[in-house]
């Protein structure tokens, strides 16, 4: 469940499938980042709400500045909430805007909202807790450890905790509809694994080679989330409560899966990409891999304790080696349960969320004690969220997310039409590269179109940041795109 045009990791990019598109929609209030926290805000926060900016800096042209109400107006986002860690501690959190567009009702650093696929986070600490009380190891075959299900695996291999937790596992997406109307009936964990109705998806399989590599799988961490209710006799959310959540002292998360009668009142609904409230007020998304209601504060509580537990503080959630572990490449780019990025004293690790009418992002780094969580509730969010990272990283002086400079190569109109076309993300889900008035655009469904700007003769970037590099075959013919050096996408026949 994962963003303008093509996102920096896979799972964003297939994520875009979900991306609902809404017609006249009414702008958010100019005055969006109204926030109930009285508290004075501190020089470095203040640079931070006002030092929003763009990803790339095109060299002889002015770069711009932006307010947190600027860009909330520009992206149609009522709310984003907002913890930032540094030294160790949540230093501030601040909830900006509404939990709703429309009449007001302004949202605050208790309100809830679904974290998409940064709940990856949770499950993978609920399954690591497990691993460090010895009632499992990551090297255990998972069909040995599961007793109410049994994986279907016709490749002969073994599948590893350890591999379901990296996305290693060859396990399938699977197809079919995951977020689901909160107002009908809702199935239960086995029901998705099996594909039964009340479920709107494929059943849950091995359809590779397991320990191949990357590919990531919510069908993973479904059999993660069943894996752990198999192990403790109880029902996933009660399981993660008392694994990750009273440990960690949080009182607002949960997985359960709310619907307008259910729900607490101190919920921000979710919005398209226009800023329409979403039908039923938002979609119930399958807990173990995308469930998550919570706060940006309790979310920075779960970053400190991987960090407090990486460099072996006392009473630490996880002991030193299991999180030296998680935070480990187990293929290219993916630890246990998070992404990772960079070495040494910037070693980083990420998690992003996608879901209808949500973006969030949790980023943090292992050993400088710095980190930030942004939860938003609008299908742009995520690129408000990326132009808020750059402005964290400015204020706190993190080496990643800084303002690059770019010089654009000169590109005749008519080279540009080989790249014209549509390239395939993920099932069901294309970016479409069109050529306009001598300018080559980039477009996902849901998003703005975005301009290409040619750093080569066939390496594009965007102002945003991600750069996207069209592939040829030995004849010269353009057969696909590598997005940000990591992400191919075939272009379509």
């Amino acid at each position: 469940m994962k963003t303008t045009v093509i996102r920096s990791t896979a799972a964003l990019a297939i994520s875009m499938a979900l991306i609902s598109l809404s017609i006249g929609a009414p702008r958010l209030r100019g005055q969006a980042s109204k926030t109930n926290d009285k508290t004075s805000a501190s020089p470095q926060q203040e640079k931070v709400e006002t030092g929003l900016t763009e990803r790339v800096h095109i060299k002889g042209r002015p770069l711009p500045h932006w307010t947190i109400s600027q860009r909330m107006v520009h992206y149609h986002v009522p709310a984003v909430s907002l913890a930032v860690i540094n030294n160790g501690a949540l230093e501030w959190a601040r909830t900006y805007g509404w939990k709703q567009a429309g009449p007001p009702d302004m949202a605050d650093t208790e309100t809830l909202f679904q974290a998409a696929s940064v709940s990856k986070v949770i499950t993978a600490l609920a399954t690591l807790r497990l691993v460090q009380l010895k009632d499992l190891g990551l090297k255990d075959d998972i069909s040995e450890r599961l007793h109410s299900w049994k994986l279907p695996n016709s490749s002969g291999d073994m599948v590893t905790i350890d591999e379901l937790l990296s996305h290693s596992a060859a396990i399938n997406w699977p197809p079919g509809e995951s977020a689901l109307a909160p107002t009908g009936p809702l199935p239960t964990l086995l029901q998705r694994l099996k594909g039964e109705p009340p479920a709107q998806n494929k059943p849950v399989q091995v359809d590779g080679t397991p320990g191949s590599g990357f590919r990531y799988s919510n069908g993973g961490y479904l059999i993660l989330g069943q894996l752990i209710s198999d192990t403790t006799g109880k029902n996933f959310s009660e399981s993660v409560e008392d694994l990750v959540f009273k440990p960690l002292h949080v009182t607002h998360s949960t997985f359960q899966a709310f619907t307008p009668d259910s729900a607490p009142k101190n919920i921000a609904f979710g919005h398209t990409a226009d800023g329409v409230i979403e039908d039923g007020k938002w979609r119930v998304v399958g807990a173990p891999e995308g469930g998550l209601w919570t706060t940006a504060s309790d979310l920075a509580q779960a970053v400190i304790a991987i960090q407090r537990s990486f460099r072996g503080a006392k009473g630490s959630l996880l002991s030193p080696p299991l999180a030296k572990q998680m935070l480990t490449r187990q293929n290219d780019r993916w630890g246990l349960g998070v992404q990772l990025q960079g070495s040494g004293d910037n070693l980083a690790f990420r998690h992003d969320g996608s879901t209808p009418g949500y973006k969030a992002v949790l980023f943090a780094y292992a050993n400088r004690r710095q980190g930030a969580v942004i939860l938003t509730n609008a299908d742009r969010g995520g690129e408000l969220a990326d132009e808020l990272l750059y402005s964290i990283a400015a204020a706190y002086d993190w080496p990643d997310f800084r303002v690059l400079e770019k010089e654009i190569f000169e590109v005749r109109p008519e080279d540009l039409k080989q790249f014209v076309g549509q390239y395939e993300m993920a099932p069901g889900a294309y970016a479409t590269i069109t050529l306009e008035d001598g300018k080559l655009y980039g477009q996902v469904r849901g998003r703005d179109k975005t301009e290409l700007l040619p750093e080569t003769a066939t390496r594009f970037f965007m102002i945003e940041g991600p750069t996207v590099e069209f592939e040829k075959d030995g004849t010269g013919k353009v057969t696909g795109l590598l997005f940000d050096g990591n992400f191919r996408a075939q272009r379509r026949p």
